[in-house]
């Protein structure tokens, strides 16, 4: 009787052994956090390089597809979509800048850039629910977009030298060199003084803007992508022994992030209007 009792609390003493060693080897893999830019897959090629090729791809397959629609003489919904799309977006810029002319020339710009934003981010979101249900192997390979601090700049850049070509080209180059250098001028010597100071704000002004569209929208999406892990990760953790069901747990912080992706592509657009019409008056 004593060596059966003994033999059961071995039994016990390594299937509770087994089963903390498997807690702490799940455990201990931890949610996928990302840095705060690409990392290398191979030589110069990243995540974010294979990212943005299947991106552009995928854009290259839906613009042919919309350029046979819109050719075509037949309804479609696709043709319906697109230009129902390309009226809305014509009619707000028209209405916000008031002029056609200039609305037009930023058209492909803003549409462009919010079109983007939007399906780049809607994207990284099947990226993670990829990485998060199927295989974490996917994250080596790909990943959001603007989860990495560059793309993010890059775009803020764009938008940046294009506010100062406006400006330019509506105020002219000496102009503007001299609303941000030296714009003495003023009823009073107290007030233009105040105008030197106030263009010297602006062109301070033009790095924080730099950075407060780049890193706006690379702090959204970026802790989009760490609560999306973190819930996921602990849900896996909880339900480990029922196939990590509680991975879903992550799903109404994913349609959450869902709506996310569109009002920071929505927040970047209204951005963009703003400066532009900005640089087209004069300081």
């Amino acid at each position: 009787m004593t060596s059966e009792n003994q033999l059961n609390n071995t039994y016990e003493t390594v299937e509770g052994e087994i089963h903390d060693s498997l807690w702490v080897e799940h455990s201990s893999e931890g949610p996928h956090i990302p840095l705060i830019q690409w990392e290398t897959v191979y030589g110069p090629i990243t995540n974010v390089t294979l990212t943005i090729i299947l991106f552009g791809a995928m854009v290259s397959l839906f613009a042919f597809f919309a350029k046979r629609a819109l050719e075509s003489n037949k309804k479609s919904k696709l043709k319906t979509g697109v230009l129902t799309y390309i009226q809305f977006a014509d009619k707000y810029l028209r209405d916000t800048f008031g002029e056609k002319s200039q609305a037009r020339k930023v058209f492909p710009l803003i549409v462009g850039m919010f079109t983007i934003i939007f399906f780049w981010n809607l994207l990284g979101l099947i990226i993670d629910w990829l990485g998060m249900s199927v295989s974490g192997t996917i994250f080596y390979y790909l990943r959001p977009m603007h989860s990495d601090l560059n793309t993010t700049l890059v775009l803020a850049t764009v938008v940046v030298v294009t506010m100062l070509v406006i400006q330019v080209k509506s105020q002219g180059g000496a102009s503007t060199v001299k609303s941000y250098a030296f714009n003495f001028h003023g009823d009073n010597f107290v007030e233009k003084c105040i105008s030197v100071f106030v263009g010297w704000l602006h062109f301070i002004g033009l790095s924080s803007t730099l950075a407060s569209l780049s890193l706006r929208l690379f702090g959204n999406i970026f802790a989009g992508i760490v609560l999306i892990a973190v819930i996921s990760f602990l849900g896996a953790m909880a339900s480990w022994a029922l196939f990590e069901i509680g991975r879903l747990l992550a799903t109404p912080f994913w349609f959450f992030e869902v709506f996310v992706a569109l009002i920071q592509a929505v927040v970047f657009s209204a951005l963009m209007i703003a400066y532009f019409k900005q640089s087209s008056e004069a300081h």
